[in-house]
C-alpha cells in the first residue's frame, strides 16, 4: 500500500526591523580591528581603531 504525501508550501514573513547599521552598531568598539588575530582571540586582547 502506498501512501501519497503531500506537503503545501507556506510564504515567509519577511520583517523589516530598521536600519541594519544602526541595529548592529549599538556595541562597536571601533570600525575595524588593527591586526589579523587567529579564531578564539579573547576580546580584551582585541585592538580597534576609528576611521577619522
Amino acid at each position: 500500500m502506498e501512501h501519497e504525501q503531500t506537503v503545501e508550501y507556506e510564504t515567509p514573513d519577511v520583517v523589516d526591523y530598521g536600519d541594519l547599521v544602526e541595529l548592529t552598531a549599538g556595541t562597536q568598539n571601533g570600525d575595524f580591528l588593527d591586526a589579523a588575530f587567529p579564531a578564539g582571540t579573547p576580546k580584551s586582547d582585541l585592538t580597534f581603531s576609528s576611521t577619522p
